[in-house]
C-alpha cells in the first residue's frame, strides 16, 4: 500500500468510525425508505446451546467484575468499542470507582489530546465539578463528540478524586488523542494526498498513544484503556482490505506497539457490537462472529444477560467465522480468540440505544472552530441546526441496526 493510500485509509476509518460524516452514514441500513429484512441470528446446534450455557455458567461474570479481575494477572486492559453505544461509556464511569478500589488508579482513553492533559487533570482533581471544561475538552478532541455519556467519564473520575481519602493518589484520566489539525482538508480529494494528510496528522500517531501507556505501566501502575476497537488490537492484527480482498496487515494500532512491548501483559476485551462484512469496512453491518453468541442468548430459556468472559478455552472462542471483514489475511483460521482475548455482552443489538447528544453543542460560541476542524470537508460552511441534527442521527443507533436482531 501506497503512502498516499495508507494516509487516505486511516483518514477514512476515522471518518467512518468517530464522525459518520455527520447524518450522511455510509452504512445505512435503510434505502430509499424502503425497510430492508431484519436479520436473524443463525440458528444454533443444541449441542453448542448447551456448551455455551455450561461454559458461561462456570466461567462467565458480571462485566464490571471481569473486567476488574483481569488487572490480577495483566498490566493493561484495553475495552474496545464500535462508538455511540450507550451502554459502552456508562460501563466505563461505572468501573472507575470499583477500579480505583482495586489499585488500578488510571484510565487511558482515546477521546481526548494529548495537550490537553493538564486540562484534564485540572477538571478530574479540582474541588468543583466544572462542566465547562470538560465540554472544552471534548470538543476540542473532535467537535461533532458532544454525547452526555462521554463527557460524564470525566464526572465519573471527578467523584472518585472527591470521595478519595486525604492523601490517597487521585484517579486520572490520561488523553491518547493526536491533535489533527482539519482545516488542511478543503475537498473530498485532499483525503488522497498525502502532502495534506502530513499537514492535517502534524506527526500524530499511535505509537505516540501507546509511549502513553507504556509510561504509566513502566511508573508501576495499571491501566484502564477505551478506545474504539481497531485501536485495541494487541495480538490481532488489523487488515488492509480494498475490493473485497486482502490488501496487508496494519501492525500500527496502540494495542500491538504495547503488545510488542509488554507481551501478554497487555489484553483486548471486545465490547459486543456489529462488525461489518467480508466486503469490506463499508460492507452491510453484520451480527458480530457470525451472530454465534446472539443467537445463543435468544435462544437461551432464561433469556439474554449480561456477561464478561475470556475467550481462551470457550466453545465460543474457538468458533470459525466466515462474514467479517476481520477474516481477511487469516484463511480458513479466523475465530473469536484470534480478535480479542476478552467479550462482553450486556443485551440484544435490537435493545441498543446511542449516547445522548448534549443540546446546543454546536452554537454562535463555537460554530466557526467546529467549521475549520470537522474532518469532513462538505462542513466548512454548514449551519449549527445541521451540525446538532447530524450528531443526533450519528447517534441514532437504532436506526443504523434496524436489520439485526
Amino acid at each position: 500500500m501506497s503512502e498516499a493510500q495508507e494516509l487516505r485509509s486511516v483518514a477514512l476509518l476515522l471518518l467512518v468510525s468517530l464522525s459518520l460524516a455527520c447524518g450522511h452514514d455510509p452504512q445505512s441500513q435503510t434505502a430509499a425508505g424502503k425497510a430492508q429484512a431484519r436479520i436473524e441470528p443463525p440458528a444454533l446446534d443444541l449441542k453448542i446451546q448447551s456448551e455455551l450455557e455450561a461454559w458461561l455458567t462456570e466461567h462467565g461474570q458480571e462485566p464490571r467484575d471481569y473486567v476488574v479481575s483481569l488487572f490480577a494477572e495483566h498490566d493493561v486492559v484495553f475495552l474496545g468499542e464500535q462508538h455511540r453505544i450507550r451502554h459502552d461509556p456508562e460501563l466505563v464511569q461505572s468501573l472507575l470507582a470499583p477500579l480505583y478500589a482495586a489499585g488500578v488508579r488510571t484510565l487511558a482513553t482515546e477521546f481526548a489530546r494529548r495537550e490537553d492533559q493538564a486540562l484534564i487533570d485540572s477538571v478530574t482533581a479540582g474541588p468543583l465539578w466544572r462542566e465547562d471544561l470538560a465540554h472544552r475538552i471534548t470538543f476540542n478532541f473532535l467537535v461533532t463528540w458532544g454525547y452526555r455519556e462521554y463527557v460524564d467519564i470525566y464526572r465519573a473520575a471527578w467523584e472518585v478524586n472527591r470521595r478519595r481519602a486525604a492523601g490517597a493518589p487521585p484517579f486520572r484520566v490520561l488523553a491518547l488523542g493526536d491533535s489533527p489539525d482539519w482545516s488542511w482538508v478543503t475537498k473530498p480529494e485532499d483525503g488522497d494526498d498525502p502532502e495534506v494528510m502530513r499537514k492535517v496528522w502534524r506527526g500524530g500517531g499511535e505509537e505516540h498513544w501507546a509511549r502513553v501507556i507504556l509510561n504509566e505501566v513502566e511508573a508501576g501502575q495499571k491501566v484502564l484503556v477505551y478506545s474504539g476497537i481497531h485501536h485495541a488490537f494487541t495480538e490481532y492484527l488489523q487488515p488492509s482490505v480494498a475490493e473485497g480482498k486482502f490488501v496487508q496487515f496494519r501492525e500500527q494500532r496502540a494495542g500491538n506497539y504495547v503488545y510488542r512491548a509488554i507481551g501478554k501483559r497487555v489484553v483486548t476485551v471486545f465490547l459486543h457490537a456489529w462488525w461489518t462484512g467480508s466486503g469490506g469496512y463499508d460492507d452491510k453491518l453484520v451480527h458480530p462472529a457470525d451472530g454465534v453468541l446472539d443467537a445463543f442468548m435468544l435462544n437461551r430459556e432464561g433469556g439474554p444477560y449480561a456477561v464478561g468472559f475470556s475467550l481462551a478455552d470457550s466453545p465460543f472462542g474457538r468458533t470459525r467465522i466466515d462474514n467479517a471483514v476481520y477474516r481477511h489475511g487469516y484463511s480458513n483460521e479466523f475465530v473469536p480468540s484470534r480478535f480479542a482475548d476478552g467479550w462482553i455482552y450486556t443485551k440484544p443489538l435490537s435493545e441498543y440505544a446511542g449516547v445522548t447528544p448534549i443540546p446546543g453543542w454546536i452554537d454562535e460560541t463555537n460554530i466557526e472552530q467546529a467549521r475549520r476542524q470537522m474532518p469532513n470537508p462538505e462542513f466548512r460552511a454548514a449551519s449549527i441546526d445541521r451540525f446538532n441534527s447530524g450528531m443526533a442521527r450519528d447517534a441514532d443507533i437504532p436506526r443504523r441496526l434496524a436489520r439485526l436482531h
